[in-house]
């Protein structure tokens, strides 16, 4: 029989404190994250995976049940080797790949009609509905997969696998992080971060109904079946969304599969605990979502916002880590990170545009401080009016450019004419681009530096960045007559407004 078990086989990337980057196994990597700066992988998908997977093994062990049981496994600084061990022990063979009777996240004895590429568990590459993303192969190419690789994509397409149509079982729906953005809380090291996200689990309102178990624990799956909801968090976060099987080759690696969908939840299920949701007046709650055209410290302020009327439901560790440090069990100065990870799909579609993996400074002292929270979000807001005016201006040089006679209507076409140019000439996502690296430097200044001498250094360097976009655009055109003219005519109205949005 072969066989990878993922309990000791080393198939988890890690990077570590000291030395290398190391391969571990399930019972390493937890009884070693003291020493472990992070779980890491090329793919952010992979990467917030295999947490989703430790966090329900962490669960599953240690709970906590309330913030006493949870500062008590803070303080002991590493998981308990012995508890851990006796666990991965009686629950050993659950955890093989390819074990015959229960292979790991698998459905014994399932076959499909047709084999399927296993490259398609992972999105990096192309198979069938899959986009190209990195990789412009077919499904006749269908190369080895070795058993560490196998799993990983393995724990990824429960996670993230997009409804793409009919299987072989039921119509495809998407897995539970499919197009929401996951937030994680990055400590020190890897302890310290999962320990930082087991604070999620802190609730009294999540769904229970009947035993709660992890995937591993249950004797079957059920049937795949939509609509449903979880028994509790442990089902939830090892959710069987894809009936799937791994078919080994005699040297152990894996070319192909039987893959079809699995068990879907509920579609208006909001109890994610590592998603943030957005309240809309009309919609309800609404997944947050990627956003291409926008990074992650632009919307800063409202992650650090928790009150009721705040414009996110966020995940409950937020509220937790706050409660933490106004008790003193975290010191307010410290510092981690908040990390979001996920991908973006068109909406309705199994087309994956981008997918991202952005990390934020987090001084604890803005979950302490309200007034830095509001301090940060005027600096955020003063970004965004400058960001309007070099918008503004993009557009007035774009349809001067094209169409230089200011009194007259434009047009269906001339309008789109005008906007495809605006949108070529990008002057606003080269002024962001060039803010990441000062507001990340804003924000961790900002709790104990001199707010008003911090703000006049950031509207400087939001002027700067937006004449040097403006100036960017500039050079991209042409050097006609007519452009020529545009630009100077655009140019002194758009250091006037940024003069006017900039004025104390």
């Amino acid at each position: 029989m072969r066989e990878f078990n993922l309990v000791d086989e080393k198939w988890i990337p890690c990077l570590m404190q000291k030395g290398p980057p190391q391969e571990m196994g399930l019972k390493e990597v937890l009884a070693r994250a003291h020493e472990i700066r992070e779980v890491f992988d090329p793919s952010p998908l992979v990467t917030v995976s295999l947490h989703r997977l430790m966090l329900a093994i962490l669960h599953r062990n240690f709970g906590p049940a309330n913030l006493a049981e949870w500062k008590a496994l803070w303080n002991h600084g590493c998981w308990k080797a012995e508890a851990l061990a006796n666990y991965f022990s009686r629950w050993f063979g659950r955890f093989n790949l390819f074990d015959p009777s229960a292979p790991f996240y698998q459905q014994a004895g399932f076959a499909a009609r047709k084999e399927t590429p296993v490259k398609r568990l992972a999105f990096e590459f192309a198979a069938q509905n899959n986009a190209t993303l990195f990789d412009h192969s077919t499904d006749d190419d269908r190369p080895e997969i070795a058993p560490a690789v196998a799993a990983r994509w393995t724990v990824v397409c429960h996670t993230f696998a997009p409804s793409a149509g009919k299987s072989e079982t039921l119509h495809t729906k998407d897995s539970p992080w499919t197009r929401g953005a996951v937030i994680v809380f990055q400590g020190d090291n890897l302890f310290q971060t999962l320990a930082l996200n087991l604070l999620n689990g802190l609730r009294d309102d999540f769904p229970t109904v009947g035993d709660d178990l992890p995937a591993w624990e249950r004797d079957g799956n059920g049937e795949p079946e939509h609509g449903l909801t979880p028994s509790g968090l442990l089902e939830y976060l090892t959710w069987q969304s894809r009936w799937l099987r791994l078919l080994p080759e005699p040297s152990g690696f894996v070319r192909n599969c039987y893959l079809a969908q699995g068990r879907a939840v509920k579609e208006d299920f909001r109890s994610d605990p590592m998603l943030a949701y957005r309240r809309d007046e009309e919609a309800g709650l609404l997944v947050w979502m990627l956003n291409q055209d926008r990074a992650l410290w632009r919307d800063s302020h409202s992650l650090l916002n928790f009150a009721a009327d705040s414009p996110f439901m966020l995940p409950r560790a937020f509220n937790r880590i706050s409660m933490l440090v106004r008790q003193g069990t975290l010191d307010r100065r410290r510092r981690f990170q908040l990390c979001v990870l996920g991908q973006r799909l068109e909406s309705g579609q199994p087309t994956i545009h981008f997918w991202r993996h952005e990390r934020l400074p987090l001084p604890l002292e803005y979950l302490d401080d309200p007034g830095l929270v509001g301090k940060l979000h005027d600096a955020l807001t003063l970004a965004e009016n400058v960001g309007d005016t070099l918008s503004s201006s993009g557009w007035k040089l774009a349809r001067l450019t094209l169409l230089p006679d200011e009194s007259k209507q434009l047009n269906k076409q001339q309008k789109l004419e005008v906007k495809n140019l605006w949108k070529h000439l990008a002057a606003t996502r080269i002024y962001w681009s060039r803010l990441e690296t000062a507001f990340k430097e804003f924000i961790v200044e900002l709790p104990h530096g001199d707010a008003p001498s911090l703000t006049a250094r950031w509207a400087v360097q939001l002027r700067n960045a937006a004449l040097d976009a403006f100036a960017d655009v500039v050079h991209g055109l042409e050097r006609s007559p007519r452009s020529l003219k545009a630009i100077a005519k655009t140019e002194i109205a758009f250091r006037h407004d940024i003069n006017t949005v900039l004025q104390p």
